[in-house]
Parts: structure tokens; C-alpha cells; sequence
């Protein structure tokens, strides 16, 4: 968390944002939020330069600009519409993180309210699970890494972003992680699609709470569970809805895997990547893979996210603990070679 860093926002023009769009067209669209709809696009970078005076200049100017992949959140929908962009500002710029996309810029004109936010360089988590070799490039301690940067956004939501009460996020999917560089890990799209349960299917409901499905009513807990989910797919090198989990159990990798915590046949979904590796078409044992304290208490943790009753989950700090004391077991078996 970067406290007392001063942070500059863009001003967008609407007719900018309408052109990258397409007047807001439905082949942009990314997700739903509660108050409206999120849009992915490129715009004009301009290094945070508020002033418009300033970028028309620049255009003039005939300066060099690059486009950047952003995440248009329009707000449209619901009472206080106006309240309540000012109010995302306000939480948004009180406080950065690492771990989380940051808000670039926004647009106020007649009554279109929108937030512009970055868009990660690396495409997300799910992208990145999709295609299997992938994960062949990804170390158990570079797993863990990303585990526990994603631990703490999610941490920072919960705790740190409004003083008044505590902020869920909602919707914590791989879709919902982006890669930035050297693949950090960034928490995006607060409440997108959760609030509008008749638009799931298959890749989102395998990251459910069962007591939200039950109930819908989202808590922090809610987030733990999918965060959960989330451990075993980095774990296991494969998305939570792989054709390969829900041919097994329609509610994919949680369901098939909360039996094997309790039983320890869990590690047999370890990625075998990890495992083994190939070196001149000849399969040998990896050196890339976690020492058995380290993959103890992952899974240990993992289990703990994914209980069943929302009272006896762990709280974030103690994740991120809990995964530090993982790394720890595994720089220790990297000390010892």
C-alpha cells in the first residue's frame, strides 16, 4: 500500500470514450456492475495529464501519444449515480496498492459519469490458465508469489478502503486478476456480474460461495471462498471449470478437491509440472516443485478458505500469514540444495 502518494488523474472526453467504444456497443462489454456496464477499450495515453486544455495542446502539437487498454466502468444505473461516482473516486485515490488496477481517469459530462481504470499488459490469470503450458514457466515459489499478491488486494479491500465499513469485492475469479508485469498479480472489476446472477454460467458459479448460492447474499467470507478456488487452480495449473473437473462434478475444481483435503488425496491434482519436468524427451524429477512443509500448509490454508460454514474461514491477514510461512518452508529447502 502506498499511502500519501499523490495521485493525478486524466480527464477523458466523452466523445473520446464514445469512439473507443462505439457508443458504448455490447462487443466492447467486459461485465455488468450494479450500477451499470464495464467496457474494455484503448485510449490515448497521456502520462495522467489532467487538464484537457493541456491534451489539445499536446494534439497540436503533433507529440507522439500511445493508446493503452483500459477498463471503462459507466455508471447509469441506480439513485445517487452522481454520489456515488465521487464516492469511488474518493476511496479509489485514497489509497493505492500493488495488487489492485489502479484508476487512471474519469469522465463527468451532462449525465455520463464514468471511471476509467488500467487494464493489465498480460491479459488475466484466466487467460493465462487457459493455455496448460503456461503454467510450465511457473516455479512453486513464483506460484506462491502470485498467491500472496493477490492475498494482499484482496486484504486491502477488505481492510483498508473505507473507514466506515468494510468493502467486498464480490466477484474474486481468475477472469477478475490481471497480469501486469513479470506477472503481478491485480485485483479489477469490483461487483461485476455477482449482482446479476442470471447472467452466470459455468466459469463463474464454480467460484460460488455455497452459502451465497444458497442465500445471495454476498459477504466478506464470500470473497474468501472464491479466493480459495483461486489457490487451487494455481495449484493445480488448470482453471477451476477445465472440461477435466466439471465432467467429474458439475460444480468443478472445489467440489472435487474439498474431499481430497480431508482425505490428503488432494495432492495427487498437484500440476505435474511441478513434478516432473522434460529435458531432451526424457522425464525427470523436478526441482521446481514444493517441499512437503511448504505444500502442508498451502494446503492447510486452502482447506480453511474453502469450508463450508462462513464462520470458520480464515480472515485475509491470516492467509497471507499463512501463505508467508509456505515460502518461508520452500526458501529453506532452496537454502539447503
Amino acid at each position: 500500500m502506498l499511502q500519501g502518494e499523490t495521485i493525478v488523474l486524466s480527464r477523458f472526453r466523452l466523445s473520446d470514450i464514445m469512439v473507443a467504444t462505439e457508443n458504448f456497443s455490447d462487443i466492447y462489454c467486459i461485465g455488468l456492475h450494479e450500477y451499470g456496464k464495464v467496457y474494455k477499450a484503448e485510449l490515448d495515453d497521456f502520462k495522467n495529464k489532467s487538464s484537457l486544455a493541456f491534451k489539445e495542446k499536446l494534439n497540436d502539437s503533433g507529440w507522439p501519444k500511445t493508446r493503452v487498454n483500459v477498463a471503462i466502468k459507466h455508471i447509469s444505473n441506480g439513485v445517487n449515480v452522481k454520489q456515488r461516482f465521487f464516492l469511488e473516486i474518493e476511496m479509489r485515490t485514497s489509497y493505492k496498492h500493488p495488487n489492485m488496477v489502479s484508476l487512471i481517469g474519469f469522465c463527468d459530462e451532462d449525465d455520463d459519469v464514468i471511471l476509467v481504470y488500467e487494464h493489465a499488459s498480460n491479459k488475466s490469470l484466466d487467460d493465462y490458465l487457459k493455455n496448460v503450458d503456461n503454467m510450465n514457466n511457473l516455479t512453486w515459489t513464483q506460484r506462491l508469489h502470485m498467491c500472496l499478491g493477490i492475498a494482499r488486494g484482496l486484504n486491502h479491500i477488505h481492510t483498508k478502503m473505507d473507514n466506515q465499513e468494510r468493502i467486498i469485492h464480490g466477484d474474486i475469479r481468475s477472469a477478475n486478476i490481471l497480469l501486469g508485469e513479470n506477472l503481478g498479480p491485480k485485483i479489477a472489476y469490483f461487483g461485476i456480474s455477482n449482482f446479476h446472477l442470471e447472467n452466470q454460467n459455468t466459469s463463474t458459479k464454480v467460484y460460488w460461495d455455497p452459502e451465497f448460492e444458497r442465500t445471495r447474499i454476498m459477504k466478506i467470507e464470500s470473497d474468501i471462498f472464491s479466493f480459495g478456488v483461486i489457490l487451487l487452480e494455481i495449484f493445480c495449473g488448470r482453471l477451476a471449470y477445465d472440461s477435466i473437473y466439471i465432467d467429474e462434478n458439475d460444480k468443478g475444481l472445489a467440489a472435487i478437491a474439498r474431499s481430497g483435503l480431508n482425505d490428503g488425496a488432494i495432492k495427487k491434482l498437484l500440476d505435474p509440472k511441478l513434478i516432473n519436468e522434460v529435458i531432451n524427451d526424457e522425464i525427470i524429477t523436478s526441482n521446481r516443485g514444493p517441499n512437503q512443509n511448504s505444500l502442508d500448509t498451502f494446503l492447510k490454508i486452502t482447506h480453511q478458505c474453502l469450508e463450508e460454514a462462513q464462520a470458520k474461514r480464515p480472515t485475509m491477514e491470516t492467509v497471507i500469514k499463512e501463505l508467508e510461512i509456505s515460502l518461508n518452508f520452500q526458501s529453506l529447502k532452496t537454502i539447503s540444495r
